[in-house]
């Protein structure tokens, strides 16, 4: 089983709901360095697929690889589109490598057995029925017969959370990965001026989460999820081992993430700690 990180610093470069680079860069470290400890004490295969500026943030870490596939992503998509280093990642890895966000903790075997217990064409996290996805609508809404051509019904509800995600099947990947990077590409141009504006604006719902969901279902793919029933979110994944630390609060309650840190793997917090204190001076 092989694991894979994704690391773009580019989105460090916009304003993300009022939070500054420095902060949101010194909370990706920690949660980066605690996500890839998980892994390590699992033993499990674990590779960073990143940028030059991202590789020195996270040098320090023991990937079994660290890539510079994210110097490719073009210069033309805007950083707002913060899933562009995911598939990025995902077109350059074999089909069964599994994307795992750097908030996303797999704690226990039990996680592990999970992705196993079954043949799969397509792995996430859980479903969402999204009725609040609709606010980033008015970025497609610009060109709404562009989108359509990409097989992308972007007012449809319903999408899959992909804190988790791996394709098992490389046709589906190749697809989901063309036109999402496609999408991106063209609505970094039209709606740049609401991209640049709106610091609140998350495209990557759509085009990754919300796509996800209508390629599977067109495709009649065979999907597992880790966490399968709609409702009681937390408790199924507390039974498996398994935590995703969701929206922008995150970088505000790093107390948990360090402390959980320095207690499974003291060599990672005491370079990780030596690090984001000389990037936040404090």
């Amino acid at each position: 089983m092989r694991f894979m990180h994704s690391f773009s610093t580019r989105p460090l470069s916009i304003d993300l709901y009022g939070y500054g680079a420095l902060r949101r860069m010194a909370g990706n470290i920690w949660y980066f360095s605690l996500s890839l400890a998980y892994l390590r004490r699992l033993g499990v295969e674990t590779v960073l697929h990143t940028d030059t500026l991202g590789a020195a943030l996270l040098g320090h870490l023991p990937y079994d690889e660290i890539l510079l596939t994210l110097d490719n992503v073009p210069g033309d998509i805007h950083p707002r589109f913060w899933a562009a280093g995911k598939i990025w990642a995902l077109a350059a890895e074999p089909a069964g490598t599994i994307h795992i966000d750097g908030d996303v903790f797999i704690k226990s075997d039990k996680a592990l057995c999970r992705m196993e217990s079954e043949p799969w064409d397509f792995l996430a996290q859980h479903y969402e029925s999204s009725e609040w996805y609709e606010k980033e609508n008015v970025v497609f809404d610009r060109d709404v017969e562009y989108i359509g051509s990409l097989g992308i019904c972007p007012h449809e509800n319903g999408a899959y959370n992909t804190g988790i995600i791996a394709f098992g099947s490389q046709l589906l990947r190749d697809r989901f990965c063309h036109a999402y990077k496609l999408a991106a590409m063209h609505y970094s141009s039209v709606a740049r001026d609401l991209l640049d504006s709106d610091n609140m604006l998350t495209p990557d719902v759509i085009i990754e989460q919300r796509h996800a969901l209508q390629l599977c279902r067109g495709c009649g793919a065979k999907v597992t999820l880790m966490l399968p029933r709609e409702k009681e979110l937390t408790k199924q994944a507390n039974a498996i081992g398994y935590q995703h630390v969701v929206t922008s609060r995150k970088f505000d309650d790093l107390d948990k993430c360090r402390a959980a840190l320095q207690k499974i793997d003291t060599d990672i917090y005491n370079k990780t700690e030596l690090l984001c204190r000389n990037i936040l001076k404090k």
